[in-house]
């Protein structure tokens, strides 16, 4: 729809709620101005309310001056098959950098200060059904803050995640052949630390 949509009126129903999902029923009344002129409006469509969430790539430098990142695996029931992607997870009420910082060391074990997080990224995870976005970002670690291969997820938490370092260079080739699957967001994150370390690969 083009225009402005201005003077909203909105009213959701819900459809099915669960403790993190909420699918609702959602009109929208309104205007929509275009030029000097607005007309009245209603939009009805069915709306995915999820908490908003995040990802984090640590990044470091081995002893042969290979620069690394530090993703996690994990079985995802959703796509029925192991991912590798950047730690992560939802917001609870509190700041992005301060998610990530929790998320890290809960499925890594490694330990950073929110404050030293570089937010890369702040976007929409999909506008047209769902109401969330995601938060990105980087941190730079020292080499000997993280293990290959480490068992770190707290399983308390349902986290069976398995700690996997790569060489930079080596994934995002990999990754420009297709012959390895990432999420948009892990995506994201692995060209924002190679801009980080001077390696560009895409631009925007």
């Amino acid at each position: 729809m083009g225009g402005e949509v201005i003077g909203c009126s909105i009213t959701d129903k819900t459809v099915s709620k669960t403790k993190y999902v909420n699918h609702v029923f959602r009109r929208v009344t309104g205007f929509v101005r275009t030029e000097n002129t607005a007309e009245p409006v209603e939009m009805n469509t069915e709306v995915i309310i999820l908490p908003d969430g995040g990802q984090i790539i640590p990044y470091f430098k081995d002893k042969k001056g290979r620069w690394k990142i530090v993703l996690v695996s994990q079985y995802r029931p959703a796509i029925k098959g192991k991912t590798i992607e950047g730690a992560g997870g939802r917001l609870d009420d509190e700041s992005a950098e301060i998610a990530l910082a929790r998320e890290l060391e809960e499925e890594t074990g490694i330990k950073v200060k929110p404050n030293l997080i570089k937010m890369v990224s702040h976007e929409y995870s999909g506008p047209s059904i769902i109401s969330a976005s995601v938060f990105g970002g980087i941190i730079k670690i020292n080499a000997h803050a993280v293990k290959n291969k480490k068992n770190a997820g707290k399983k308390s938490e349902n986290e069976w995640t398995q700690v996997e370092v790569f060489d930079l260079i080596d994934i995002l080739k990999k990754h420009e052949d297709n012959k390895i699957m990432l999420d948009l967001l892990t995506s994201r994150l692995i060209d924002e630390v190679a801009k980080a370390v001077g390696l560009l690969v895409k631009k925007y």
